[in-house]
C-alpha cells in the first residue's frame, strides 16, 4: 500500500512539473512584446483647410500578444489615424492613445510614443502667378539665344495661405541651351513649394529661339536702276553703299551684285526728281533672313523724259 501511494506521488509530481512548464510556456507566449514604427494618417481634413506642418509624421507603438501572432505582423498591418473633421485654422493638438491604433485580433497596444501630436492648419488660397524660365548654358559657337517663349506665361497655384499669399512667380526646372544650333521646344515642369500645387494639371511649353549669330556688313557699289527704264534719261549716282544685317554665314558670302536699288518714276513728270530707292535682295533664299539697315546716299537724282 505504501509503495502504491509512493508511485502515485511520483506520477503526481511529474504531472505537476509538466503542467507548470506548459503554463509557463503559454504565459511566455501570451506575454511576447514587439515594437513597430508606423505613419500617422490624417483623416477628414475640412474643405478649405491645408495641413502645413506636423510635429511628428510617425509614432512608435509597442504590442503584446502571442508570439506567433506578433511575428506575422508588419507595419502595413497596423494604422493610427487622427480625425481632423472639426479642426480650425491654427494649431490642432491630438492626444494619441492605444485605442487610436488599429491592430489585428490577438495583439494589444499598450504604449504609443509620442502621445501628443501638433498639427498646423491654414486656409487654402488660390493665386495667379508669373512663370519664369530658367535657362542654363550657351548655344554652340556662332549661335545665340535670340529669345525665350513660354506658354502659358501665368498659372494658378493652390496651397496654404501662408505659402501662397506672397508668391509672385514660379520658375521652371532648369533647361539647358548648351550646344544648341536651332530652335528647341519642350514641355517643362515647375519648381514649386512642396505644399503648393497647380490648380489643374497642365504642362508649360518652353521654346528656345536659337539662331545663328547676326552681323552687319557694308556693301559698296550696289547698282541703282530706275523703272520704267524707257522713261529715264539719267540716274545719279549709279551705285550706293548698303549696310545689311543677317546670319553671319549668309552675310559674309553676300556680294554687291546680289542686291539692287530700284528707283521708280511711275507717274513722274519730265524733269529732275530726287527719289528714295528701295533695295531688293536678288537671292530668294536670303529674303527673309536679311535686313537692310541703311542706304547711302538715301536719295538718287533721276531725270525723267
Amino acid at each position: 500500500m505504501r509503495a502504491f501511494f509512493a508511485d502515485n506521488l511520483l506520477l503526481k509530481l511529474i504531472s505537476l512539473i509538466l503542467g507548470g512548464s506548459l503554463w509557463y510556456a503559454v504565459a511566455q507566449e501570451q506575454g511576447a512584446e514587439f515594437a513597430f514604427s508606423i505613419p500617422i494618417e490624417l483623416r477628414d481634413v475640412p474643405d478649405g483647410l491645408e495641413v502645413v506642418e506636423e510635429s511628428v509624421h510617425q509614432v512608435d507603438i509597442r504590442l503584446r500578444g502571442p508570439s506567433e501572432v506578433l511575428r506575422a505582423l508588419s507595419p502595413q498591418d497596423l494604422s493610427v489615424a487622427v480625425d481632423l473633421s472639426f479642426a480650425e485654422p491654427g494649431t490642432h493638438v491630438a492626444y494619441l492613445t492605444p485605442d487610436d491604433v488599429a491592430v489585428p485580433f490577438g495583439a494589444r497596444v499598450f504604449r504609443v510614443t509620442p502621445a501628443i501630436l501638433e498639427i498646423e492648419l491654414d486656409r487654402t488660397l488660390e493665386r495667379s502667378v508669373n512663370v519664369i524660365p530658367r535657362v542654363s548654358g550657351a548655344p554652340a559657337e556662332g549661335f545665340e539665344l535670340f529669345g525665350i517663349d513660354l506658354a502659358p506665361t501665368t498659372i494658378t497655384v493652390v496651397g496654404p495661405a501662408s505659402r501662397v499669399r506672397g508668391l509672385e512667380q514660379v520658375t521652371t526646372v532648369p533647361v539647358s541651351a548648351e550646344g544648341l544650333r536651332q530652335r528647341y521646344s519642350r514641355s517643362v515642369r515647375l519648381e514649386l513649394d512642396p505644399l503648393v500645387r497647380l490648380e489643374r494639371d497642365h504642362s508649360v511649353n518652353l521654346i528656345l529661339d536659337v539662331r545663328e549669330v547676326r552681323i552687319r556688313r557694308e556693301l559698296e557699289e550696289v547698282s541703282v536702276t530706275a523703272e520704267p527704264s524707257n522713261a529715264v534719261l539719267n540716274v545719279t549716282p549709279t551705285t550706293l553703299r548698303v549696310i545689311v544685317e543677317g546670319p553671319k554665314s549668309l552675310v559674309e558670302q553676300l556680294s554687291s551684285e546680289e542686291l539692287v536699288a530700284e528707283a521708280r518714276v511711275d507717274g513722274f513728270a519730265a524733269g529732275m526728281h530726287s527719289i528714295v530707292p528701295v533695295v531688293h535682295v536678288r537671292r530668294t533664299d536670303a529674303l527673309a533672313a536679311l535686313r537692310i539697315i541703311s542706304v547711302s546716299p538715301e536719295e538718287v537724282n533721276v531725270q525723267v523724259r
